[in-house]
């Protein structure tokens, strides 16, 4: 047991009754019965059993009276930790600015003053929740990575190499916009989530801060083969990526791949982005499986000529070859062709369906079509 121990008064948040004992109650309801025994092995690195972090907290309890009927239970235990026990010696409370530090540290990277790994993860499944019950929900994510930073960490030294990663945190925080989450993934890996953004955006916004980086001098990257340190990134768009974090992940780093055989380069680039920009078109789709004649209908959502995204009342098993039949006069002309399933979610509470379906040939004829309808 040292002698210096930290309590936090701010652990968990009093109920608007102002008694102790009811603040117990609340706590051991919200969170189990094991709460007492949680918090005192925490703030005490103590081994109390569950039953003996119970009866240690009653006991601080039946040590409130009325001349202290105004007390929280945190000023109570922390009084009858004081007085009572030899458990607690010179505490340290901390004030609400002081937890504020201590909470954003949780969730920051030391060294670029960025969001770390697991806050980023945790916030992509949750924007990915909120959104799988929009259809026409759109955000994207990229994932930045250095470009020959081992080479640069052996020839410069890796103090070196930490003042430009911290420096790079910075160029990213300038290049994006303020709704947007970055955060460093590991090592010289960065990712960015950019809420409400169409991939041409968010290719916009990717290249811009591989310009930013491209431009900017870095000390002792004279060194490197290359002559200059520079940044490549690969882009995800949901949901065509995919409807999980696993699957967007997969996917920007796949594109990121892509940009390093190059390096100093985004993946997918600005000059071709054009080809896979979703259109929002409604209308009647009728689908089945190649095994089948039976089509069913179903209500686009976006096109592109690539594949198209459908609200259906049926689901579908990811990898399924599909025939789709687009019937005029809710389309220009009669079409149809042929596509695959790459992804599903569940589209809302009343049982539909989205259905993510890839053309297996480019449909640019009928895109054009469309559009200059």
């Amino acid at each position: 047991m040292t002698d210096s121990k930290t309590f936090d008064l701010y652990l968990a948040s009093d109920t608007d009754n102002p008694t102790a004992g009811t603040s117990i109650e609340y706590l051991a309801e919200s969170y189990g019965d094991d709460i007492f025994q949680r918090l005192l092995n925490d703030l005490l690195n103590t081994d109390f059993s569950k039953q003996e972090a119970t009866d240690f907290w009653h006991a601080a309890m039946r040590n409130f009276n009325e001349d202290s009927k105004r007390m929280n239970w945190r000023s109570v235990v922390l009084d009858y930790l004081l007085i009572r026990t030899d458990l607690l010696k010179n505490p340290r409370i901390i004030d609400a600015e002081e937890l504020k530090h201590l909470q954003t540290e949780a969730v920051t990277d030391g060294l670029t003053n960025l969001y770390n790994q697991a806050h980023f993860k945790q916030r992509l499944a949750t924007i990915i929740e909120e959104h799988s019950t929009d259809s026409d929900a759109v955000f994207s994510l990229i994932i930045l990575d250095l470009d020959r930073f081992k080479q640069f960490n052996d020839r410069c030294g890796h103090l070196r190499g930490d003042r430009a990663l911290e420096k790079i945190g910075k160029l990213i925080q300038s290049q994006i916009p303020k709704s947007a989450l970055a955060a460093r993934y590991g090592g010289e890996e960065f990712t960015v989530i950019l809420p409400r953004t169409e991939l041409s955006d968010a290719i916009e916004i990717a290249e811009n801060i591989r310009a930013k980086v491209a431009d900017t001098e870095f000390d002792g990257e004279d060194r490197l083969d290359s002559g200059k340190l520079t940044i490549s990134g690969g882009i995800a768009s949901y949901p065509i990526a995919g409807p999980t974090s696993a699957d967007m992940i997969t996917y920007a780093d796949n594109k990121l791949y892509e940009a390093k055989v190059t390096r100093n380069s985004i993946s997918p680039r600005a000059n071709n982005s054009r080809q896979i920009i979703r259109h929002s078109y409604r209308s009647i789709v009728e689908i089945c499986t190649p095994n089948s004649e039976t089509f069913k209908n179903s209500l686009s959502a976006d096109i592109s000529h690539t594949g198209i995204l459908l609200k259906s009342s049926s689901p579908a098993i990811v990898g399924t070859d599909m025939k789709l039949r687009f019937p005029y006069p809710f389309w220009p002309a009669e079409h149809s062709t042929n596509g695959q399933v790459k992804h599903i979610r569940r589209n809302g509470r009343r049982g539909a369906f989205m259905v993510g379906i890839e053309f297996l040939q480019p449909q640019n004829e009928f895109l054009e079509e469309i559009l200059l309808r």
